[in-house]
């Protein structure tokens, strides 16, 4: 089937401007709501919605019902969806411009377009910035001031282009947020520094800086962080905010609360624009209203120092960072039942470290003793599987044996740690393994991985995930999706096909920590969960300080739903080696 390829960005932002359309025509609530559910989980996917069309297999993508697949289908098809052209018809196009402005919804965009006549897309923001440079918005009908104020922020931040700019991986986020930390924290007027956003929900990537800080005095706080040496551009500075651009082209907004409204700036700050209009949505039912300032009810505005208190406020338990995604997590708060997400704390072993065996930089003795550190009862040394037909049997035999005596060792060595051998082994294009199954069944473990040949089609791809799972030897398959986030996309398998198979053979896929990689991504962990399928984190440390890597790889399962109990490396080492069919 052929048709117009559309990425997934752009059928979202398709989705969120009809249904901008249908908020503003009073549309039936329960279409309106279906539509949202379906651009969260669109928005979130990691697999081509083109190419789910292609291969007719758009209602299978939970929230997909019959009548999103026709608007898509027709999308495809013919480049446009000619309902969605007629309900936009006698909307200003203007409107459609500001809907990506913080704090812009959809009536407040119409009313903007509206009230100064901005009916085309062409400088749209442009000519809205100079209405409110010229303090025009601030007079219309449930605007104000301070409204007037937050809409110009939001058109700069805008117009520095950031989601233009690739996105930077977790880990590098991660150190740029420790430093402003350490340059806030030596104001003694600043009481806590919380980077929010897709930083909190601990996205694989992050685009700019969200950082709510609550302190006894904001306008000593601001000229405090203006003061950090990292600093390239002021944008702009107010009384209760300061946007900036360090000398890294990172965005960085930070904004003032007392501590007793923190809790309330921190969820407003966390969600994603979904999340949080779904939450709104579901507060206005109760006839409240939320802002980053508190809760609003009958007209009286109550703040609240801590989340827990917002959302309970609301009838919810506080809905934990990782799943505020617009995806069921409101549904699932109201019945309480949300699943109980493992921590770090939960993981008993790592069993995909390298060493200086293969590409790694570190002895075993090495990894073990960094293994040893971490508090792990387990640990598996799987190297890249030496090739037989680069470097002959009677080698690579050799080399089984000399690592295999190794390792046994220092089990004998040492009881604090029990240390296991094996080899991540490729997945060749042929679906052979690149080891005879001789040599794979006298290993504790075997993981196989695709390293080469990605570009193949579905069907191949899919072929050689099976072959691997089919084989009696094989225990894990290592990074399922192979992506190489900000790199490479990852394979697009049958995945129907490939979690039946891992179920059926008792096969364990891998959620491997490596931050620019985190794969399985988490709408395919979910999936795999439900599909009943066993998953493993893996840091696939190739130096100690990678063995660092497991919380980014638990991360991404909390952002899964995932439980310890879906994660087999949270059994302990007798349980582990059982469910692994060791000994």
């Amino acid at each position: 089937m052929e048709g117009k390829r559309i990425s997934n960005n752009e059928v979202v932002k398709i989705l969120e401007e009809i249904l901008a359309a249908m908020e503003i025509k009073s549309a039936n609530s329960f279409r309106i709501r279906a539509y949202q559910n379906a651009v969260s989980i669109l928005d979130n996917l990691t697999v081509s919605i083109y190419d789910l069309w292609e291969n007719k297999k758009l209602q299978e993508i939970p929230g997909v019902g019959p009548g999103i697949a026709a608007h898509l289908n027709e999308l495809f098809s013919t480049g446009q969806v000619a309902e969605f052209e007629q309900a936009k018809e006698d909307l200003p196009e203007g409107m459609f411009e500001f809907l990506e402005l913080r704090g812009v919804g959809a009536k407040r965009a119409f009313k903007l377009a509206s009230a100064f006549k901005i009916n085309s897309r062409e400088n749209a923001r442009e000519r809205l910035l100079e209405a409110g440079e010229a303090g025009k918005i601030r007079n219309l009908e449930g605007f104000g001031e301070k409204t007037e104020e937050k809409i110009i922020d939001a058109i700069k931040e805008q117009k520095k282009s950031k989601n233009e700019k690739q996105r930077m991986l977790l880990t590098h986020a991660e150190q740029i947020v420790e430093r402003i930390k350490e340059h806030m924290v030596k104001c003694k007027e600043v009481k806590e520094v919380v980077a929010c956003g897709s930083f909190r929900r601990r996205n694989p990537t992050v685009g700019d800086l969200d950082i709510p800080i609550s302190t006894t005095n904001p306008e000593k706080a601001i000229k405090h962080f203006l003061k950090f040496d990292e600093i390239l551009e002021v944008v702009n500075q107010g009384e209760k905010k300061a946007t900036v651009i360090l000398k890294n082209d990172i965005q960085v907004d930070i904004y003032m609360s007392t501590p007793e409204a923190f809790g309330s700036m921190l969820q407003y700050f966390t969600g994603s624009k979904q999340h949080n209009i779904l939450l709104r949505t579901y507060a206005l039912s109760k006839g409240m209203s939320l802002s980053e300032y508190g809760i609003k009810k009958g007209g009286k505005l109550k703040e609240y120092a801590n989340e827990e208190d917002f959302y309970k406020e609301l009838g919810l338990p506080c809905i934990v960072p990782e799943l505020r995604n617009g995806n069921y997590e409101i549904e699932a708060a109201k019945e309480n039942k949300f699943p109980k997400l493992i921590t770090p704390e939960d993981i008993k072993g790592d069993i995909h470290v390298h060493t200086e065996l293969s590409d790694g930089v570190n002895t075993i003795e090495e990894m073990v003793e960094k293994a040893k550190a971490l508090g792990y009862e387990y640990v598996g040394i799987t190297d890249h599987a030496p090739s037989v037909s680069s470097r002959g049997m009677g080698t690579v035999l050799k080399m089984v044996s000399d690592t295999r005596k190794k390792i046994e060792e220092i089990n004998e060595s040492q009881k604090d740690i029990k240390v296991l051998f094996g080899y991540e082994v490729n997945i060749l294009v042929d679906e052979t393994l690149g080891l005879p199954d001789d040599i794979l069944k006298d290993l504790d473990i075997v993981i196989a991985g695709i390293h080469a040949a990605f570009d193949q089609d579905k069907g191949k791809i899919t072929a050689r995930y099976l072959a691997a799972l089919n084989n009696p030897y094989v225990d894990v398959l290592s990074h399922p999706a192979g992506r190489m986030i900000n790199e490479r996309d990852g394979t697009d398998p049958d995945w129907r096909k490939v979690f039946d198979a891992a179920r059926e053979s008792n096969k364990i896929l891998e959620i491997n920590a490596q931050p620019d990689r985190l794969d399985l991504p988490d709408d395919l962990i979910k999936e795999a969960i439900e599909w009943g399928v066993k998953l493993i984190i893996n840091s696939d440390a190739h130096a100690l300080e990678q063995m660092d890597f497991m919380k980014y790889g638990v991360f991404n399962a909390r952002r899964g739903w995932a439980e310890s109990k879906d994660i087999v490396n949270t059994l302990p080492y007798k349980e582990f080696v059982k469910e692994l069919g060791i000994g």
